[in-house]
């Protein structure tokens, strides 16, 4: 069995909704909340990740995801390549991290020509209709990060086509369902190559 290392860099061809689900989202203590029920204009301050220098980023269980979801897109026999990559994808990279920064909360706006904004829009589900809050990136984010895998399962050209796929067809973040979050890959560079006994 040979372990092939790549780095893959992917631009965002639309905006990035983040919907970071933490401990916090849930507490064991019930919080006043602002706003009214379905209805939190501060929903979106604890929806996404930042660095200490403000630089957003994400988890690497979405990249993860994104690549599995990708998979299903991917031929492989008669099926497809989604349970394959479940079962040998590794992301070394921990933190995706993005090209835009997030200085000051009280400085954004709900401009979506800026390069960061807080994107408000009706959802409905199962008959119930609210407003999300939702921090956004537009168009043009980038992020880069490494993937891992066996060669004997996922060829090399396989795995570019599975990361392609789940660019075009999956996405990254929140409201993927209707197109968000979708990317194409600038790089697929391949970085190392072992024997793994």
């Amino acid at each position: 069995m040979t372990l092939i290392m790549a780095e893959v860099k992917i631009r965002g061809n639309r905006p990035l909704l983040f919907n970071n689900f933490t401990i916090e989202s849930i507490p064991l203590v019930k919080k006043e909340k602002k706003g009214v029920a379905g209805n939190n204009p501060d929903e979106w301050r604890s929806s996404y990740q930042v660095t200490k220098e403000g630089q957003l980023y994400l988890n690497s269980d979405y990249i993860f995801s994104c690549l599995r979801a990708g998979a299903k897109h991917t031929p492989y026999g008669r099926g497809t390549m989604e349970p394959v990559v479940s079962a040998t994808l590794q992301v070394i990279t921990d933190k995706l991290l993005l090209n835009r920064f997030v200085y000051d909360e009280n400085e954004l706006t709900k401009d979506s020509t800026e390069e960061v904004y807080i994107d408000v829009r009706p959802v409905s589900r199962r008959g119930v209709k609210n407003i999300r809050y939702r921090l956004a990136t537009s168009v043009g984010w980038e992020t880069r990060f490494d993937i891992i895998w066996d060669n004997s399962l996922i060829s090399r050209n396989q795995m570019e086509s599975i990361c392609i796929d789940a660019g075009a067809f999956a996405g990254l973040g929140d409201g993927r369902k209707i197109g968000y979050g979708r990317f194409e890959v600038l790089d697929f560079n391949f970085l190392e190559e072992r024997l793994n006994a």
